[in-house]
């Protein structure tokens, strides 16, 4: 028996119905002969707690127990897959080769091989691959199976990244809580992750450069230049290396006012003049990330909301693809397909005739790149065939999202968008004057999404420029100085902070050592496309983050979590030298083993850092209830129920700091804050 273990039912759908097994529906799996489909649920197995490795773990504030550094990594089946597992630990008993057909990337390998390794299954092992579900790329990765081996490394690489976050998420936050934290119970637990905690360094960083910016003044230069025939042009002077500040502007008003009198009544010369036709291809499909940006800039709507309604698109309406993607390229072999996508569009929206129609469905682009598809796991977000569908079922915010979907998609069958781009540069006084000036020529693909872009080369239009000659003549008709003041940076909206925690391009402008610019430069910065919102989500849920009129901030928790921590666990240059050992277990320069060897001596470091911190830390003076009264002492045995949830059990515990001070707690903390002190 051939068994292919997909990610998730969908892409079962789109492999088995090439196989031809969906005739043969079985509850969970497709069958037709010896070969079957089955699926998980994306990560189906998740790491056990720490109390799973001892007893001593149970307790969140025991941090003499820490580190917790498990030998034998444990993980469990969640109960609300746990029908599903077992239909494919049943398939895999009788399996004599599995397909892992899993997502091309790190995690798919994660998610199928952590699944064969907890069900001991040892026999021929095949590697499906292809980042595109279409017909044409599904028939192309199955006549060219490879053997298992092949990515190996891959899953090595993604379980010590999976492993990682748990040694620095169970044993950071118990640790830190115990040290830094301003009190006790659950509103005071600390939360560290490997990169949930950089990222919120990014906001506090962002938050301080403007909240000590200090405005001052600096000078620009209007000319106005007149040619022989009268025809008058603007020009903006050319600020000298020797005239600009740190920031790049000129701040000697004498010296601007020196200037404007010594260019009263002279002449320039032109210097420079180029006028050529300039050519803009069409912006690209979306990624996850590149659509989560512009709807919010669009829609006003979070992150998260993007990809809630982008999931819907795929897996409710199926009008539109995967949408979990960091690509936007298209893989050659979807060429064929165009024609029946232009169909479905007009199916669904009979106004989009006329504009499919001046589309030209064989047009060569860069949007075909198989190279850039074989990269990830998925092609960019695109229409799909589906024709038979109610465009009127969706909300306004839906069909934004899927018109913006579908007209990326149409645009890269429209010409590119021509203009006549002109460069004035004239000398006068010693000093340069520039102006600049673009005159559209084509419209092409802009016909389709307008001027409405918020990415790639904006074309300024500009008032025209006479037609002029190197060495022509002119004369100063006025200069004008402009008072100006810099701003402080934007506060982040969850757009540029997506945008950041991919570039780190603000961030990287306070790195000054070369080698970590270039670390930082050659990774994808902090975590994946797929899970950035969840990280933005997971800060706000903590109150690290607060959100007013669409803007970030730091609250005053989050600022003092970075204030106290130790500064090598919020920085992001920790996060990508990480990363960048995580490439290097793909590659088969590094091993697992001397990778979780590393991460475990900086680990219990930190954590004996931390005990250091919290022995020397003055314990809480009092204990209110949610009143504000001051909590009595009461008699209470050990094992009785918890008062507070009536779930749990009273465990009588004390303060590392003064373990005469004993308190009864819930066995179920952090889920019950129970608290009383021992009389």
């Amino acid at each position: 028996m051939r068994l292919f273990l997909c990610e998730k039912p969908s892409q079962a759908k789109d492999i088995g119905k090439v196989l031809g097994v969906l005739g043969g529906r079985h509850d969970g799996y497709f069958q037709n002969g010896d070969t079957v489909v089955t699926w998980a649920f994306g990560h189906i197995l998740t790491q056990a707690a720490p109390d799973a490795y001892g007893e001593q773990y149970a307790d969140f504030g025991n941090i003499s127990a820490l580190p917790i550094l498990p030998e034998v990594w444990q993980m469990q089946v969640p109960p609300k897959v746990s029908k599903q597992f077992k239909v494919i630990k049943g398939l895999l008993a009788k399996a004599d080769e599995v397909v892992i057909a899993t997502d091309a990337d790190r995690e798919g390998e994660v998610i199928a091989r952590e699944i064969l390794d907890y069900c001991g299954y040892r026999k021929k092992i095949s590697r499906f691959w292809t980042s595109g579900l279409d017909t044409q790329s599904v028939k192309k990765a199955l006549s060219s199976i490879m053997p298992g081996k092949d990515k190996e490394n891959l899953y090595q690489a993604g379980l010590a990244r999976s492993r990682a976050d748990w040694l620095v998420g169970m044993n950071l936050s118990r640790a830190y809580t115990a040290a830094y934290s301003a009190g006790y119970g659950r509103e005071h637990t600390l939360s560290i992750g490997r990169i949930q905690t950089p990222t919120l360094k990014l906001v506090v960083q962002r938050d301080k450069e403007i909240d000590t910016f200090v405005p001052y003044n600096y000078y620009t230069l209007s000319v106005d230049f007149e040619t022989a025939d009268k025809s008058v042009f603007s020009t903006l002077w050319q600020v000298p290396e020797n005239w600009r500040n740190t920031d790049g502007y000129c701040t000697n008003l004498e010296a601007v006012k020196a200037l404007v009198k010594q260019l009263e009544k002279s002449t320039g010369k032109v210097v420079t003049f180029n006028k050529e036709r300039k050519s803009t291809p069409p912006p690209l499909p979306y990624s996850l990330s590149a659509l989560q940006k512009e709807a919010g800039k669009k829609l006003g709507l979070s992150a998260s909301k993007v990809l809630k309604i982008a999931q819907t698109l795929y897996e409710k309406y199926k009008i539109t693809s995967y949408p979990r993607t960091p690509c936007r390229y298209l893989p050659k072999s979807q060429m064929s397909e165009v024609r029946d996508v232009f169909a479905a569009i007009q199916t669904i929206d009979k106004s989009m005739l006329s504009v499919i129609e001046k589309a030209d469905p064989e047009r060569q682009s860069r949007v075909w790149n198989d190279n850039q598809v074989n990269k990830h796991s998925h092609h960019a977000i695109i229409p799909t065939k589906v024709s038979d569908f109610d465009l009127s079922v969706l909300d306004k915010n839906e069909l934004t999202v899927y018109r913006m979907i579908r007209d990326r998609y149409i645009a890269q069958f429209y010409p590119d968008f021509e203009y006549d781009s002109t460069v004035v540069e004239v000398e006068a006084c010693s000093h340069l004057f520039k102006a600049s000036s673009q005159s559209p020529v084509i419209s092409g693909w802009k016909v389709i999404l307008g001027k409405d872009v918020f990415e790639g080369d904006q074309v300024d239009e500009g008032p025209a420029l006479p037609y002029l000659k190197v060495n022509d003549e002119v004369g100063t008709v006025s200069a004008i100085p402009e008072t100006k003041k810099p701003t402080p940076p934007p506060r982040f909206t969850e757009a540029s902070l997506l945008d950041e925690m991919q570039t780190l391009k603000d961030f990287l402008r306070n790195v000054e050592d070369e080698q970590i610019r270039k670390i930082l430069k050659s990774t994808e910065g902090l975590e994946t496309k797929a899970t950035r919102a969840a990280i933005i989500d997971r800060l706000f849920e903590m109150g690290y983050m607060e959100k007013k009129r669409g803007k970030i901030y730091a609250t005053e928790k989050g600022r003092n979590l970075i204030a106290r921590v130790p500064p090598m666990i919020a920085d992001p240059i920790t996060t990508a030298k990480w990363e960048l050992a995580l490439n290097g277990i793909e590659a088969g320069k590094l091993t697992l083993g001397e990778f979780m060897a590393y991460q475990q001596k900086v680990i219990t470091e930190l954590v004996e850092q931390a005990k250091k911190d919290a022995a020397g830390k003055a314990c809480p003076t009092k204990q209110t209830d949610s009143a504000g009264a001051k909590k009595k002492a009461v008699v209470r045995n050990e094992d009785d129920t918890c008062p507070t949830c009536k779930e749990g059990h009273l465990r009588q515990r004390g303060f590392k700091e003064n373990s005469e001070k004993r308190y009864w707690g819930c066995s179920r903390y952090p889920e019950c804050k129970h608290f009383e002190w021992v009389k």
